[in-house]
């Protein structure tokens, strides 16, 4: 497949009614964003000799970390961390514990968000690099990081994990496609199946720059779905940032096709201000 970032580790997609490997509760284990508390295995002396060569650091500030901290942040950069949570992808409603809305999510082709944090200049910064810079490195205490938030509220349990694409042209000038390098990494910590499902087969100018509408127009009919059968299962579509949502949207919609359940999940919201001011459900930013 065009654009497809190949590893040996791949696994096909189950059909329908096919049970994920692991329980739902094995990654309960450990304590939220916390990479070690995914694994039940005490660390050996190769994990031991990698962890003094290889220290942890800061993902924003790159300092080197206690082997106690749960989150990949320093103390100074955890002060301005502002958590997550789940989004109501029709009314945009914010919530971390219960739904403040009664929007028909299942009528809905995304039925959720879910993210790790409101998109300030760190994340900004992290999410550049990550993008622009080759700054892999990152991928993994992410992926742990949103798999543990992901498995500790209960947000959904997936039968099969999917980036969103870059156009094959986009993935061969970055030289990855950094949505589904965090997907693998995702899937391989909520012990569930991973698979480049979707084609983007329209070239789209940049979301940046554009409005809300315009960027709901430029995605109109960009993607594809491999030919499969998914109906009960359930999907989680993962990206780096949500902003309008429109990308994510559009590719829930194409992935909605073929039966499956889709819900969203993305490392950090970017808001429109007008957004987080006008809903009923928290009055702005100082609510995060």
């Amino acid at each position: 497949m065009p654009g497809r970032i190949n590893s040996p580790g791949d696994r096909p997609a189950p059909t329908a009614g096919t049970k994920r490997p692991g329980s739902p509760a094995a990654g309960k284990r450990g304590l939220s964003g916390d990479p070690a508390g995914l694994s039940a295995s005490p660390p050996g002396l190769i994990d031991l000799a990698a962890s003094y060569l290889f220290p942890r650091r800061c993902l924003f500030c790159r300092e080197v970390l206690p082997a106690s901290n749960r989150h990949p942040l320093c103390a100074d950069c955890l002060q301005y961390y502002k958590p997550g949570g789940r989004i109501c992808p029709r009314c945009e409603g914010f919530f971390r514990e219960q739904a403040p809305c009664s929007c028909p999510v299942e009528q809905l082709s995304l039925r959720g968000l879910f993210v790790i944090a409101l998109y300030d200049s760190r994340w900004r910064r992290l999410i550049h690099d990550l993008k622009y810079r080759n700054r892999k490195a990152v991928i993994a205490p992410l992926a742990a990081w949103l798999a543990g938030e992901i498995t500790s509220r209960g947000y959904c349990s997936p039968g099969l994990v999917v980036p969103v694409p870059l156009h094959p042209a986009r993935e061969k000038e970055r030289g990855y496609n950094q949505a589904a390098l965090l997907a693998r990494h995702t899937a391989r910590y909520l012990k569930a199946p991973f698979r480049n499902l979707l084609i983007k087969d329209k070239q789209t100018r940049s979301q940046t720059s554009i409005s809300r509408r315009e960027r709901q127009e430029n995605v109109r009919g960009t993607f594809s779905c491999l030919p499969g059968n998914y109906t009960g299962m359930t999907v989680l579509l993962v990206d780096d940032v949500y902003s309008t949502g429109s990308t994510m949207k559009e590719a829930a919609s194409t992935l909605g096709l073929s039966g499956a359940a889709v819900y969203g999940a993305a490392l950090a919201y970017n808001p429109y201000t007008r957004v987080l001011q006008g809903t009923g459900f928290y009055g702005g930013l100082d609510k995060w």
